[in-house]
């Protein structure tokens, strides 16, 4: 079964549909900066704070989502 961040699952679901990935960290975890690392299928390898949204920098800086159109380059 796909897993999804909270954007890509607003993105694909519609507004008010959460992702898959909430509560896998604290909110004290994201406050000190620390994030869990996922396999979104719709963005790849991300990080995401405990509400499950995607704080990784593939991100517009306005917030918005963008999903990745090619495979990870390292």
């Amino acid at each position: 079964m796909a897993e999804f961040c909270n954007q890509c699952t607003e993105y694909r679901l519609g507004a008010g549909c959460a992702g898959d990935f909430q509560n896998l960290s604290t909110s004290e975890d994201t406050k000190a900066g620390l994030f869990a690392v996922v396999l979104c299928e719709g963005c790849g390898a991300i990080q995401v704070d405990h509400l499950g949204n995607c704080i990784s920098h593939d991100h517009h800086p306005d917030g918005t989502h963008t999903e990745r159109t090619s495979p990870v380059q390292y």
